[in-house]
């Protein structure tokens, strides 16, 4: 025989092993794969329960007023106070004016060991004008947060990432803010 034809002969003969093999090996390799697939399918979340929330929102009066919505609420502090604020900015079902005059949204929420949260929300696209306006956001957001979240002591808000000085001119945001109840209608 020539080299040639043994040559062919050799590479058949692997090539038969070959599928052979796969054939043999090929649906436990399968199964195996299938079962795999299986266990790394992470379980659904489980919601979280709804709560009563209170929101603050604007009155012709010039204070706050309450509103009350029932939302899920998780348990992390800090993604409470995200849901506080995202339901605060999509504003009033009715009767009452949004606290933050413009479109926002959040973009970060943090809180520290201290009890203190930061929250990030969208600066304004214009410069904002007069104190009014200033306080019902300020403490629209600032109360409405340290009413439903009681661990924190404190909020400092950020807008578009960064600490501003003040607003309109009227207050000091340059530290973080209590509860201030003054500005709540009775």
């Amino acid at each position: 025989m020539s080299r040639r034809v043994l040559l062919i002969l050799l590479a058949a003969l692997v090539a038969v092993a070959a599928l052979v093999w796969v054939l043999r090996s090929g649906p436990s390799r399968i199964a195996l794969q299938r079962e795999t697939a299986e266990v790394r399918i992470p379980p659904t979340p489980t919601p979280a329960p709804t709560q009563r929330i209170m929101l603050l929102f604007a009155g012709a009066d010039g204070q706050l007023h309450p509103e009350l919505r029932e939302v899920p609420l998780p348990a992390e502090v800090h993604e409470r106070a995200r849901v506080v604020v995202r339901e605060l900015l999509a504003g009033p079902t009715a009767g009452l004016a949004p606290v933050v005059p413009y479109p926002a949204e959040v973009s970060a929420v943090f809180v520290d060991q201290s009890g203190l949260a930061f929250i990030d929300i969208t600066a304004p696209p214009t410069p904002l004008q007069g104190s009014n306006i200033e306080l019902m956001l300020v403490y629209g957001v600032v109360d409405s947060v340290l009413l439903n979240c009681p661990e924190l002591r404190a909020v400092q808000i950020l807008f578009g990432g960064a600490e501003v000085p003040t607003l309109t001119g009227h207050l000091d945001l340059s530290k973080p803010l209590v509860l201030n109840r003054r500005f709540i209608a009775s």
